[in-house]
């Protein structure tokens, strides 16, 4: 079962943002643009904290983390 731990909005982009899922003991991102409905992109962070992947998210949504892919 997934559970989203929280939710990061990017200013600038109505409806963009990265949800953080844990999923069997395993913190991964789900990126949204515009749309909303289906994540564009996840990834996973098997051997990362909670901590190290919310980093992450908040770097997307500042534009300091760019998404290859």
């Amino acid at each position: 079962m997934s559970t989203v731990i929280s939710t990061f909005y990017k200013e600038s982009s109505s409806d963009a943002r990265a949800d953080i899922v844990l999923n069997d003991g395993v913190y991964s991102i789900e990126y949204y643009n515009g749309s909303g409905v289906k994540p564009f992109k996840v990834e996973t962070f098997p051997n990362n904290s909670l901590f190290y992947v919310e980093s992450a998210a908040e770097n997307w949504v500042m534009g300091i983390k760019t998404l290859n892919g």
